[in-house]
């Protein structure tokens, strides 16, 4: 039973965030972010008719009970001490894509956007925790409009609220629509549910299919030439082979093949070390999944393990293995780039890290497994 201070603390809430004049200024600043938004896919590439944007204003009754809500980690305490400061998705929008590749053009657009202050980018479909297997999939992004933005003034003694931008494929969107209706208003049983975990795994899979062929159309089944590779040495970049142009090394492609490339390795458990060393790909020019697999198949994995096992006892997790490939293909100029990558507030990581990957390198060198 809700404490019946907390229901007197949200009803006062509701009064304030019902006032006119605020329910105005939302449904300006609601205009305003949804022009801004078609300007930003627009940008973007993404064709007009591949995307939707829509947005809304959470009724008084869903703010209200919102506002009542316990903190999760102490229920004798409001989560929301000031709900029409705290509550961010007083103001959602909605952007709806064609394929993933969109979502994630749109995703980097706002990041990049000087107008929409990123305070939180969150994965529904990856951070799901509970019982069930898939959740919502679509990105939640937390903004808050920056003077840049040219939104309206609020009322006075209000702030200008965070804002939730959500980032959904169609499969995706028409999946968490049909998911909501039923499974939260008209719970779902069981074996419903286990329906909507089968559609929502499948649903992934053909949004990735969809990419594949999207790619495959835009290049034409033309051959594109890839970008130069350094050489093992460390001296200058030699022209890598023509490659098709393939599926795109996105997150959740980095995932997979981190599990296809290194079967036998357990995940890193690190946050974020998925992402991490995704990034090093990208910046040595594999950015698709063909190009990293051709990098994986141009070295001698085994060799490189057995290097690095003999007298460690712990286990080599999936994203030092790909480390060490990128290290044994690119050679001394890996180690600078990695080094350009550290954060350059972090001076310790700074020294630590090319000392270490030049120890691994000599390493490789003196088993045999790269040239001098």
């Amino acid at each position: 039973m809700t404490d019946p201070s907390f229901l007197d603390h949200a009803r006062l809430a509701r009064k304030h965030y019902e006032l006119p004049s605020y329910q105005a200024f939302l449904r300006r600043l609601g205009g305003t972010l949804e022009a801004h938004l078609r300007e930003l896919i627009s940008a973007a590439g993404i064709p007009e008719n591949q995307s939707e944007v829509e947005w809304r204003i959470k009724t008084p009754e869903s703010f209200e009970q919102k506002a009542a809500s316990p903190d999760p980690d102490d229920p004798d305490r409001l989560h929301y001490r000031h709900p029409v400061d705290d509550i961010s998705d007083q103001l959602a929008l909605r952007v709806i894509a064609f394929l993933p590749a969109q979502v994630e053009a749109v995703e980097q657009a706002i990041a990049d956007d000087d107008a929409l202050l990123v305070r939180e980018v969150r994965n529904k479909g990856v951070d799901h925790t509970d019982s069930r297997a898939f959740g919502y999939q679509s990105v939640h992004v937390l903004v808050t409009p920056a003077p840049q933005l040219g939104a309206p003034d609020p009322p006075k003694d209000y702030r200008v609220p965070r804002v939730e931008i959500q980032l959904r494929t169609q499969l995706q969107h028409v999946w968490a629509e049909l998911e909501h209706a039923s499974r939260y208003k008209g719970a779902a049983g069981s074996r419903v549910s286990r329906k909507f975990d089968r559609a929502a795994a499948l649903i992934e899979m053909v949004d990735e299919l969809l990419q594949e062929i999207d790619d495959a159309a835009a290049a034409g089944e033309r051959r594109d030439p890839a970008p130069p590779v350094p050489a093992v040495d460390g001296s200058a970049a030699v022209d890598a082979p023509d490659r098709l142009v393939g599926n795109r090394l996105t997150a959740r492609a980095m995932r997979s093949f981190l599990a296809e490339a290194f079967p036998q390795a357990p995940p890193s458990r690190g946050a974020g070390s998925e992402e991490w060393i995704r990034r090093h790909a990208l910046e040595s020019g594999f950015d698709t999944v063909e190009a990293l697999r051709d990098a994986v198949r141009s070295v001698d994995v085994e060799a490189i393990d057995r290097t690095f096992r003999e007298g460690v006892t712990w286990e080599r997790n999936q994203v030092r293995c790909l480390d060490d490939v990128l290290l044994a293909v690119g050679g001394a100029a890996y180690v600078a780039l990695a080094e350009r990558l550290v954060d350059e507030d972090d001076a310790a990581q700074r020294q630590k890290r090319p000392r270490v990957l030049g120890w691994r390198l000599k390493r490789l060198r003196e088993a045999g497994v790269v040239g001098p």
